[in-house]
Order: structure tokens, then sequence, then C-alpha cells
């Protein structure tokens, strides 16, 4: 499910993306210092978006520095550090193994089953100290895999599961901002589970994988019906997003929430409409 909440590049200033690089790399550096240098693997742009929300949000003291890593050892990269960073680097472990742990009991990955034991110990630790996200997700899991086993058609049986567990991922303090964060949280990880469907139909037809989609794929207004249900997600997320009292970063925010966000459903609707003209 990760990978959907990105930038699109070419709507920002070079400042604002020098500056989300700063997040990113700056969270790939905490998850190394925090969870083990193998972790990294976890790192995604969704606890990238978290970590500038919540700094937006708390303005919490942020160190800016340049450090060198091992993706790019000929110069030094910016990276922003402080509080927000560490608890989306802490969140990061805790998601990426109950995921990789997912696809090897979905599917008998061996490579995910590999690589989730990598992961072990760092998410215990992260979930000692997150111990209420820790439980959301281990709840999400487990809920998941029933709705799978019963291959329930409804769209928001397992759409409704991710929000919910992203709705206690985004609050990271339990105060005023709270309820709009869960919301926001919410519709945007029901926006993500049915992209990542959207994407994915035909592979998960071919490989015979639970998707809620799979049994509207033949519609004449597939594409259309999903685009439309999509849209209205995103809407309440942003109303969500806007009551929030963000200054800082909020263009960047901005720019995935109302653009980034549709790179993967724009690039599967294109794949979709070649394939046919062949």
């Amino acid at each position: 499910m990760l990978g959907v909440m990105t930038v699109r590049k070419d709507e920002l200033k070079f400042r604002e993306f020098d500056r989300y690089r700063g997040y990113y790399c700056g969270l790939c550096r905490a998850i190394g210092s925090r969870c083990g240098s193998v972790c990294r693997m976890a790192l995604s742009f969704e606890m990238t978006f978290l970590a500038m929300l919540h700094t937006s949000l708390y303005e919490p003291e942020t160190a800016d520095e340049k450090h060198r890593c091992v993706v790019h050892p000929l110069g030094k990269q910016r990276m922003l550090a402080n509080e927000a960073i560490d608890y989306a680097a802490d969140l990061s472990a805790i998601v990426a193994y109950y995921d990789l742990r997912d696809g090897w009991e979905d599917e008998r990955r061996v490579d995910r089953l590999a690589e989730s034991a990598l992961l072990r110990k760092a998410a215990k630790e992260a979930g000692e100290r997150l111990p209420r996200q820790k439980e959301a997700v281990e709840r999400y899991v487990k809920a998941l895999h029933e709705i799978e086993d019963q291959n329930d058609p409804n769209l928001d049986a397992a759409a409704n599961l991710t929000g919910e567990m992203l709705a206690e991922l985004y609050v990271m303090k339990d105060d005023i901002y709270a309820r709009d964060l869960r919301e926001l949280g919410f519709y945007l990880g029901k926006f993500i589970y049915l992209c990542d469907c959207y994407e994915d139909v035909e592979r998960d037809i071919r490989k015979k994988n639970y998707n809620p989609l799979i049994l509207r794929r033949t519609n004449e207004t597939f594409a259309a019906d999903c685009e439309q249900m999509l849209s209205d997600m995103m809407a309440r997320a942003a109303l969500a997003f806007e009551r929030l009292p963000l200054i800082e970063d909020a263009e960047i925010m901005r720019n995935i929430l109302y653009s980034g966000i549709w790179l993967r459903f724009e690039n599967a609707s294109e794949r979709r409409k070649a394939k046919k003209k062949q």
C-alpha cells in the first residue's frame, strides 16, 4: 500500500522540493539511527508526509543539517531532524514489518519472510515506544485477513480498516488536533487502499488475490466510478487537512494531497487505455 503519497515534482518550486528532500532524507537517517541501517527499506512517501504534517502542526525544534549517506556518497545531503521525524521513523519500522509479514502470509513469498525477520527486532522496540499505534497495526492485519478469507466484496470492509489504522497513526499526541488528524488519516487510508486495489486489479485477478474491485472491473464505467469514489474520499480528507493550523510546508503538502496522490491512479488508467488500443 505504500508509495501513493508522493509529490508531483514538476509543480513544486526548487526550494520546496529541496525542503521535501530534507524530510525524506532526514527520515531515512532517523530510521537508520533509531531502528538500524537495514530498516531503511521501510522508508516511504507516506511517512515522509506524516513527518512533515506533524512538524508543521507542532513546530518542534528542528535541526537542518547536511550529512553523507550510502545512496549519495559523493556529496552531503540536506537532512532534517526532530521529534516528529523520529515518530515517523518508529512507525515506519512497525508498518513495514507487518506489511512484510502480510505479504508472506498472503502469497507465501519467501523474500517477504526473510525481510520481515530483519525488521523484527526494530519493530518490537518501536512498538514498545508506541504501544497504541502498534496495537492498531496488529488489529488491522488480523481483521484484514478475516475479510480476505471471506472474500468480502464490500468496498468499505477493508478500506475502512485501513482508514481506522491510519487514523490512529496520524495522532501523535492526544490533544485538540486529534479529531481532525484522525479524520484526515481515515480518509487517506481509504484512498490509499482503494487506489492500490485499482492499480493492481489485473494482477490480483491473475494471482487470485483478494481485491474488492474485481467484480466491478468489467463495468464500462469502472475507471470513472473509481475516480469519483476516490475524489469523494480526498474531498473529505482535504476538509480535515484545511482545518488544521498549518503554515510551514503547507504548499508542499497540498501538492501531495491535491496532485501527487493521483499519479499512480493516472498511470494505471493510461496503461489500461494503451492496452485497449493494442
